[in-house]
């Protein structure tokens, strides 16, 4: 079970109870422990910092240690050892649902592993939702400005390109209403900071058995037209492998599924790849082939705000739209996988993109 955390303090004594009184004090201090390659020992002291005295190259400075924590780290080839059998703690649902202080290890594993997903209602509360969706607003606003060539103070540092990543379609993704998160360093941190809060942290280290890396490529924040369709049928691990172990975190942050856009998930556990190979793409599910594995297993969820879906890559799912809907849905996915599966991210399965430009980032 998990409840909310009491955020401890990580200042050293020298530093006083709320961190550094400067920021640039604080900066110096984390660089000289990521030059020591203490790379959690540097998040712990500037998240600290940044809950006593929130500044824009704070955020921005967590973003980098999190990449360059990958890019300099051995990870091991040795996954944690996972139960050949989970009980089936949901026996007859299709997608099981359980409260956040009912979300567990146990509760985790046994809705993905025997159903395919697990349901958790209330996962964030009512102000984290109205946070991260005027974040999503500012981020959105803040690449458009960007666009446009005109940022203003108050746009100034909620959009930066992720150097990382040279392969991402902006525009693209933006004509979809979506960004990439690790692209809205504040937005990123008020996310995983949300996500320490209520538990699912601790629960997703738990699950994994190890530390677990956020994809930089796949973790988005989502404002979806009631207009535009933006996706059909498909696994994730069609193209980012289907041997690796993995974690999709589908956050609500508006009421979906019926008035606006949400989710048609398949309710069982699917221990392959159904069909690929579209017109459109080679590793979208085939439609017909789709069809007949959501045969009598089909579930549309209706989503409260704060309602989190949690499924891995061998869950199939589209958006779903229907066209007497009439409002937009703001969302977050945050992908997760553990680093000991990233050897296994090595399938080129499409012309010009290989699954390991995923570019990790610690979680």
């Amino acid at each position: 079970m998990i409840r909310f955390r009491r955020r401890r303090s990580s200042a050293s004594p020298s530093q006083g109870p709320v961190g550094f009184a400067d920021v640039d004090q604080a900066l110096a201090a984390a660089d000289e422990l990521v030059a020591a390659a203490r790379f959690e020992e540097a998040l712990d002291l500037l998240k600290e910092q940044n809950r006593h005295q929130r500044d824009r190259r704070i955020d921005e400075h967590i973003l980098m240690v999190r990449s360059q924590a990958f890019s300099h780290q051995q990870w091991p080839p040795n996954r944690p050892a996972w139960p050949d059998e989970v009980e089936d703690l949901f026996p007859g649902d299709l997608i099981p649902e359980v409260d956040r202080q009912d979300l567990s290890v146990d509760t985790l594993r046994s809705g993905i592993l025997n159903h395919g997903s697990l349901l958790v209602r209330n996962l964030v509360p009512a102000e984290q939702v109205e946070r991260l969706t005027a974040d999503i607003d500012r981020a959105l606003a803040s690449y458009d400005a960007a666009a446009d060539g005109d940022v203003g103070p108050e746009l100034a540092g909620w959009y930066q390109r992720f150097e990382r990543d040279d392969i991402s379609s902006r525009e693209r993704k933006r004509t979809r209403g979506a960004i990439m998160a690790v692209e809205s360093p504040p937005t990123l941190f008020d996310l995983l900071e949300t996500f320490d809060d209520v538990g699912v942290s601790d629960v997703v280290r738990g699950y994994f058995g190890e530390q677990p890396l956020l994809m930089a490529r796949k973790a988005t924040l989502r404002l979806a037209s009631h207009t535009r369709n933006t996706g059909g049928w498909h696994q994730d691990g069609a193209f980012m492998g289907a041997g690796i172990r993995s974690l999709n975190i589908w956050l609500s942050l508006s009421h979906c599924g019926d008035v606006a856009p949400g989710l048609d998930v398949v309710g069982k556990r699917l221990d392959h790849i159904v069909q690929t190979g579209t017109k459109f793409s080679a590793w979208a599910t085939n439609p017909k082939a789709a069809q007949e594995a959501a045969a009598g297993v089909l579930v549309r969820p209706i989503f409260g705000p704060g309602d989190a879906l949690l499924f891995d890559h061998m869950n199939l799912h589209r958006t779903a739209i229907d066209p007497e809907m009439e409002h937009d849905r703001y969302a977050i996915e945050t992908w997760l996988f553990g680093a000991s599966t990233y050897e296994s991210m090595t399938a080129q399965v499409d012309e010009g993109y290989d699954p390991r430009d995923q570019v990790p980032i610690l979680f």
